[in-house]
């Protein structure tokens, strides 16, 4: 069973004690390496409220599961309440986004008619928060910031028990073939010279697939001592919170700087300007996640099996975080909108 990383200080002030404007209920969450301080905007009555706080706080934590603490140590988190039929119809979360101004805000458009049960499935708290893992990279490389955000809101789900092993490596499989058929005639940068609305699963999928195949070589090469969280975790120490903006060489470039051979360049160089998308489809060969029409499954006996179960866990070692049971099996900083990525 996996041990809960994360403390719980959560407070909410009554709505006469909401501090600012009057007109919102505000709060902080300590989570691992972090405070967050939560504003909830009316018309949200308290109840609805603190299950919302707590959503978040569980949220954020999961991201520490990647290398034990959250990036950023002081994130605002402000929550919009939409109306029914609104940008993401009835869903929890309509979507969300990241600010970087002045420091770093996320925002998230829900809808507080939804059960909270409904909140605890969606992916899109834990893409937004994913993101505060790298700095801000210039609209002409946002395929890479999407791309992670994607690839660790699958993972980072699984580990925390919102999302089977089996669940998360289908969502990446699925993922990974709406951007082969999006756009082929673009490269990855040229998707993002497009825009979200023209090349929106290019953009999103492309780098999630470098995310995937840096993360196996990291592992495969060290024997499992370095990682995709590893390198991560360095560039935290090294480069967050960040003021400027970065493009993805320079990037990539810090990367392989935090390792002994460099995994980033070398693969930017090979696929950021190549129409097409990455093939990932050997990678996953060898990770033992197989499909049959258009099914998972996953195979333990693999290649490389201990280093999809690093990445993902096993289901049957999936356990309840916080309280919360892991999720059941089923048959942006771009604004995060709805139909799911």
């Amino acid at each position: 069973m996996r041990k809960a990383l994360f403390a719980i200080l959560v407070t909410i002030p009554c709505a006469h004690a909401s501090a600012a404007s009057g007109d919102s209920l505000v709060t902080s969450a300590q989570i691992p390496g972090a405070t967050l301080r939560i504003t909830v905007r009316e018309p949200i009555d308290d109840d609805k409220a603190t299950e919302i706080v707590e959503w978040l706080r569980t949220a954020s934590s999961d991201v520490s599961l990647a290398y034990g603490r959250f990036p950023i140590p002081a994130t605002s988190v402000v929550v919009i309440p939409t109306g029914r039929g609104r940008w993401g119809g009835d869903a929890a979360v309509s979507f969300g986004r990241v600010v970087r101004v002045g420091g770093e805000k996320v925002e998230f458009f829900v809808n507080a008619d939804r059960p909270i049960e409904e909140f605890y499935k969606d992916w899109t708290a834990t893409h937004e928060f994913s993101h505060l893992m790298l700095p801000y990279v210039s609209s002409r490389h946002k395929w890479i910031s999407e791309g992670f955000a994607s690839y660790y809101q699958n993972i980072l789900m699984a580990r925390a028990g919102r999302y089977t092993a089996r669940e998360a490596w289908q969502k990446l499989h699925d993922g990974f073939e709406r951007g082969r058929d999006s756009r082929p005639e673009l490269s990855p940068n040229q998707a993002a010279a497009s825009g979200v609305r023209r090349a929106r699963m290019k953009i999103y999928w492309s780098g999630a697939a470098l995310a995937l195949l840096a993360d196996i070589e990291l592992r495969e090469r060290s024997g499992g001592t370095e990682s995709l969280d590893v390198v991560l975790d360095r560039l935290q120490v090294c480069c967050l919170p960040s003021r400027r903006t970065w493009s993805g060489p320079q990037l990539f470039s810090k990367l392989d700087s935090l390792i002994e051979e460099p995994v980033f360049m070398p693969l930017y160089r090979r696929h950021a300007d190549t129409a097409g998308f990455p093939d990932v489809r050997q990678a996953l060969a060898r990770l033992g996640v197989r499909t049959i029409g258009g099914d998972v499954r996953l195979r333990d006996n693999a290649e490389l099996t201990e280093i999809r179960i690093a990445i993902s866990g096993r289901d049957e070692l999936v356990s309840a975080v916080a309280g919360h049971p892991p999720a059941k099996k089923r048959t942006a900083d771009r604004p995060a909108r709805r139909p799911a990525m």
